[in-house]
């Protein structure tokens, strides 16, 4: 695990969405995501250096690895904010909305 995914872990159990590094695997069921240029300036907003990074972390915080399908969809959405999935961007990562019913 490089230092940018410790650097996040560490501040996803700061703000209570795990307990420890051992439940990273939980973390597709709390949290939702928004990709962009810049920071929020969030304790929970993050640098990546380029689309296969933030799908290692992704495949290293969930249970399931994505497929090519998901992955052309995150490249898609990095496309659709004027990103290059080659170069930097932010993720902003936020508690997902459970709609109860």
């Amino acid at each position: 695990m490089n230092d940018n995914f410790k650097n996040i872990i560490e501040s996803l159990i700061k703000n209570g969405f795990i307990e420890s590094e051992q439940h990273i695997r939980e973390l597709g069921n709390k949290l939702d995501f928004k990709i962009t240029q810049y920071s929020l300036n969030t304790p929970l907003s993050f640098k990546f250096h380029n689309s296969d990074e933030f799908v290692t972390f992704l495949n290293f915080s969930n249970p399931e690895e994505l497929d090519e399908e998901k992955i052309g969809l995150i490249n898609a959405a990095i496309l659709e904010q004027g990103l290059d999935p080659d170069d930097f961007f932010y993720v902003n990562f936020f508690k997902k909305e459970i709609n109860e019913l």
